[in-house]
């Protein structure tokens, strides 16, 4: 939206009042003697945009297909979710990392995953004071901590009942084993409060003790452990059912399910953002260049850009979370740019040559040029984020900002042009596209004579 009123106005309005650039020349390279750089990249551009046409297609349409093949098999290992312990926002030696990473070493740890005991009806009996309830409690954490992958701990109200029911009979050990009926857990748990406050247990129960928790702990939030969590919970719930007469118990809360929730939307999402976008571009660039192949030899370069974006993802350790998901949508609306303009050159070029070869040539050396420059400065602007961004979620933003320019430059170079020439579509011989580069100056008033 900001871009139209400064681009599309302001530019040109500037422009205007400004007095002619003195080295026009040498961007163009007329200039030989202070254009070497402008000449060098307009050469370079010259031989890649050799590698789309002609014999040497064959060759580099082989070489697109089997990396497209190796970056979708590496697509499909990206992990969803954390993949270090700590905060994934800050660097591992940051302060606040390495303190998470000594209470963790000293103590339980800071990730809890809740398993809810909730009571349907809450005018019923107190369910803490069943024994049904209290003895699925225990039983959910027996199997759970014989687990291949057990928690570093685990507590429910019902670890209280054992030690209380010894005190009040007596001291001997013998009375800890609770008997399996209601009267038994009942005086327990009323020997539990006596003389305490129900705050004091407000950690794995309720003030009127109505619903519980059996809390789980681990020793950090990485995705690998969060999945071994939830698999080795819902095998135990299999195993004890969790709808009851009275109660249902429900899986579950904590630091470890909310980073799941989190997960399971990225991975929902990332797909509907996908297709929501592909969708866009397909029908507003088949209206543009009046033909729907136009619409899907866009989508391709762009597509296959996030493909190779997330196999670099794999490749620098970077998972799939709410923070990296955005990159896919950039990398997209940063493709498809690139993408309209060759395109639009192609297709203005292919009206004086009538020939695909020539046409790309030329497109390639000019406004393969502007992509170049363009790709080149932001990814400058960039890069240093990596480095002195004492926020690693910055750093990482930058760094794949930077992979996103560079692979949609390359893309855009070689896989645009490579489609044109292997499927010559007819709308490149049309001469009425919303997005042609050309300007019919009989269209201004007075002619050239006037312009001048």
């Amino acid at each position: 939206m900001m871009l139209v009123p400064t681009g599309v106005f302001l530019t040109p309005i500037l422009l205007s009042m400004m007095p002619k650039p003195k080295n026009v020349n040498q961007i163009i390279g007329l200039d030989g003697e202070h254009a070497a750089i402008h000449a060098g990249i307009k050469h370079l551009l010259q031989r890649v945009s050799k590698l789309s046409f002609g014999p040497p297609a064959k060759i580099t349409t082989v070489v697109v297909i089997v990396l497209s093949v190796f970056g979708l098999s590496k697509m499909l290992e990206i992990k969803i979710g954390n993949p270090v312990a700590g905060s994934n926002l800050l660097w591992s030696d940051s302060e606040y990392n390495v303190a998470i990473g000594e209470i963790n070493s000293h103590f339980p740890g800071l990730n809890t995953l809740e398993i809810i005991f909730e009571v349907k009806e809450q005018k019923q009996e107190r369910l803490l004071k069943q024994a049904d309830p209290i003895f699925k409690m225990t039983e959910l954490q027996r199997i759970v901590e014989s687990g291949e992958n057990p928690p570093v701990a685990t507590l429910s109200f019902a670890d209280y009942l054992p030690e209380a029911n010894r005190l009040f009979s007596g001291g001997n050990p013998k009375w800890g084993p609770l008997d399996k009926t209601d009267m038994a857990v009942q005086a327990a748990s009323s020997a539990v409060l006596f003389g305490t406050s129900p705050k004091a247990f407000s950690h794995v129960t309720d003030f009127v003790q109505q619903n519980g928790t059996v809390s789980l702990w681990y020793k950090d939030n990485k995705q690998e452990t969060v999945d071994d969590a939830l698999e080795s919970v819902r095998a135990a719930l299999d195993e004890i059912g969790i709808d009851h007469d009275t109660y249902r118990i429900r899986l579950g809360s904590g630091t470890i399910a909310l980073q799941q929730s989190i997960n399971d939307t990225v991975d929902l999402y990332q797909y509907i953002i996908l297709a929501l976008l592909n969708l866009v571009i397909l029908i507003s660039c088949s209206w543009a260049y009046r033909s729907v192949v136009a619409g899907v030899l866009l989508l391709i370069p762009v597509n296959l850009s996030n493909i190779f974006l997330a196999a670099a993802m794999v490749y620098m350790g970077i998972g799939l979370d709410v923070n990296t998901l955005p990159i896919a949508a950039i990398g997209i609306g940063v493709g498809i740019d690139y993408g309209i303009y060759l395109l639009s050159r192609i297709c203005e070029e292919y009206q004086g040559f009538k020939d695909y070869g020539k046409a790309i040539y030329a497109a390639v050396a000019t406004t393969g040029k502007a992509i170049f420059f363009t790709a080149t400065i932001v990814l400058i602007g960039i890069l240093p984020w990596y480095f002195m961004s004492e926020l690693k979620f910055l750093a990482d933003m930058g760094l794949l900002l930077v992979m996103v320019m560079l692979i949609n430059m390359v893309i855009a170079l070689i896989v645009v042009p490579l489609l044109v020439w292997l499927l010559k579509p007819k709308f490149v011989s049309s001469e009425d596209l919303l997005v042609g580069e050309g300007v019919d100056l009989s269209e201004y008033a007075g002619g050239e004579e006037s312009l001048k």
